[in-house]
């Protein structure tokens, strides 16, 4: 085990985890948000209810551009260490 133990760095595994967990739940989220939205906006603006509609269509366009801006953080990140 002391082998094991001095070889892998358990802080900063542990740190790692963490982070992509919290990335991919952010990504998940945003990626929702904007499918959400976007499919909300075209049953409501059927049923003529168009404002609703316009505000689900904003929703969803913001979530598609947190996804964008996640994801171009994530790779930011990865190429700035």
């Amino acid at each position: 085990m002391d082998l094991i133990a001095s070889v892998v760095n358990w802080k900063e595994l542990g740190d790692t985890v963490l982070y992509a967990f919290a990335g991919a739940m952010a990504v998940s989220l945003s990626a929702s948000l904007g499918i959400w939205g976007g499919t909300r906006y075209v049953d409501l603006s059927q049923e003529g209810r168009g404002v609703i509609g316009g505000f689900a269509l904003l929703v969803g366009v913001i979530g598609l551009l947190a996804n964008i801006a996640i994801i171009a953080l994530g790779i930011f990140l990865m190429v700035s260490k």
